[in-house]
């Protein structure tokens, strides 16, 4: 895709399906993350999470940025083109419809 991108030519149904692999696949490792981190990661803590911040973390230093890094990121689906409109865009170029 970055080849043919530099060439000055169309990447085609590549980018589309790879941002939708990226964003689905980032998503999938959030969820993980909050069941990992279990009840902690429902913890709303920004005291803590506050750079150079001394409050003490609730469970695990993991868990502290577990739920916000999955809010923010079910919003990749989105900007950048809905993945659903990217599965249209490459139908329109596999399939031609």
């Amino acid at each position: 895709m970055l080849s043919a991108l530099a060439s000055g030519k169309n990447p085609g149904p590549a980018s589309s399906m790879l941002k939708i692999n990226g964003t689905e696949q980032m998503q999938r490792i959030d969820e993980l993350a909050i069941e990992a981190a279990g009840a902690y990661a429902h913890v709303d803590q920004p005291q803590a999470r506050e750079p150079g911040s001394n409050v003490a973390a609730v469970g695990p230093g993991h868990s502290l940025t577990a739920m916000p890094r999955y809010l923010n990121n079910r919003a990749a689906s989105i900007y950048g083109g809905s993945n659903e409109i990217q599965r249209d865009i490459i139908a329109r170029l596999v399939l031609g419809l």
